[in-house]
């Protein structure tokens, strides 16, 4: 299981700051508060940046190291961060500091392959499947996504259908569909001139699914965490229990004049899956 980001980049008040770092602490893991000039000066820890710009996150991503957001941006730096390559974002109430995930969920057996010609967009989708449990690789040609749904296993390939060329894809993939089993989501504008056009060369025969781009991340969150519809667990668990209590009359709403024993029953309701909530959380600037 992999930590889920090397940098934190706040700029809350040090109380609050400080409250990051100590949940951080208690969960086994070195933090050291840095500056752009000596963020290298502490290998094998989690950088925490009080000062945050662009340039920081992208030194941090050219270093493979993921930085995650943490505090009051404003919409505007937040689309300067995320158009940077951030892709974790955390802004809850520090009353809620327990919510902040810092590592993903455990490897699974499942495999995405993603091509869709978008650097950002890849890399986006590449930190939220992974953060998942997911093997992803993102290709950046037709013969590496084909060599690579060749060679090793696919079990779900996305696809932007709005920037490739179906009359290339569409062969290619055909004959892989028939040599091996994998399922596809594919994006789609259906707003986009000459659409019945691309679906009559096969588009929808490759992809199961055909989202919007303005729906896909609201598509893709949703539908975590994965499993048959059939054996789909609800959101929320709800446990029951009888117990006694006393109950009042008041006069006036305010003076107690009579009491009683009562029955009643108490229901307590839970996140089925907190820790699944708290990851797709950080990724809801996306939607």
């Amino acid at each position: 299981m992999d930590t889920l980001f090397g940098a934190v980049l706040t700029q809350l008040p040090d109380l609050e700051k400080n409250l990051i770092v100590s949940w951080l602490q208690v969960q086994g893991l070195v933090v050291k508060e840095c500056t752009q000039k000596t963020w290298k000066d502490h290998p094998d820890s989690i950088r925490l940046f009080s000062k945050p710009t662009p340039e920081i996150i992208k030194e941090l991503l050219d270093w493979s190291i993921e930085p995650i957001l943490c505090g009051n941006f404003t919409n505007e730096e937040k689309e300067n961060y995320k158009n940077m390559g951030a892709s974790l974002l955390w802004e809850k109430p520090y009353t809620e500091i327990h919510t902040l995930p810092y590592k993903t969920l455990p490897m699974s057996k499942l495999t995405w392959v993603v091509y869709t010609k978008n650097q950002l967009l890849d890399k986006h989708l590449s930190v939220f499947l992974k953060s998942m449990g997911q093997t992803v690789f993102a290709e950046g040609s037709l013969d590496f996504l084909v060599k690579r749904i060749q060679t090793g296993p696919c079990h779900f390939l996305i696809l932007d259908w709005d920037v490739l060329d179906p009359k290339t894809v569409v062969p290619e993939l055909s004959k892989l569909k028939s040599e091996k089993q994998f399922l596809s989501i594919g994006i789609k504008d259906f707003m986009k001139e000459h659409l019945y056009r691309d679906l009559k060369t096969g588009i929808g025969t490759i992809s199961e699914v055909l989202v919007s781009f303005s729906d896909f991340w609201n598509v893709l969150l949703h539908s975590f965490p994965m499993s048959e519809e059939s054996k789909e667990q609800e959101t929320w668990k709800e446990t029951s229990k009888s117990v006694s209590k006393l109950s009042f009359t008041f006069q006036e709403k305010q003076i107690p004049i009579a009491m009683q024993l009562t029955e009643t029953t108490v229901l307590k309701k839970k996140l089925a899956h907190p820790q699944i909530q708290n990851l797709l959380d950080l990724f809801h600037w996306f939607l």
